[in-house]
């Protein structure tokens, strides 16, 4: 069964909003200056709690029953992240796109979800109903984009810095 769903995200919070049928069904609310976030999506809760230096990993939890539903592990050198669920399921998240603007969740049988992103929006075309993995392939994209901006904040002043002493 195909799903389809449209999205939207406020550029400076970075929060999502997720609509189904042109009806809003769901958002994901980023943590100011963390990668934490909250979300929820038709009838699923769900808390992204982020960890480790750099936050490498995230721990997704069931807002109703404070369960550990999975594990996401970053990889810091490329745009690819695990989704562990606690079932013992993997499925990989990747960038497509050149510019980064495709991505997917798949455990390369038989579920598989496509993410375009256009500016500040986007669409999401799903053959699981798995709406965990729904919303984690938005949240990672997100902490992804937050971790450019910051290494962009980062080295524009050195470089200026460095430029302007030169001269």
């Amino acid at each position: 069964m195909s799903k389809f769903i449209n999205w939207k995200s406020d550029w400076f919070s970075g929060n999502f909003h997720l609509f189904v049928d042109g009806l809003q069904k769901g958002a994901i609310t980023f943590g100011m200056w963390t990668s934490n976030a909250e979300s929820m999506f038709e009838d699923k809760n769900y808390q992204f709690a982020s960890e480790g230096f750099w936050q490498s990993r995230t721990k997704v939890i069931d807002k109703k029953t404070n369960e550990v539903l999975a594990i996401i592990t970053y990889d810091s050198w490329k745009s690819k992240a695990l989704i562990s669920l606690n079932t013992g399921e993997q499925y990989e998240w990747k960038s497509t796109g050149v510019w980064k603007s495709q991505w997917t969740v798949s455990n390369y049988k038989d579920e598989h979800i496509m993410y375009t992103s256009s500016s500040n929006s986007g669409a999401i075309s799903s053959d699981t109903d798995n709406k965990l993995l729904i919303i984690a392939g938005l949240f990672i994209k997100q902490v992804y984009n937050k971790r450019a901006v910051f290494v962009i904040a980062c080295i524009v002043p050195i470089i200026t810095t460095t430029t302007l002493r030169h001269h």
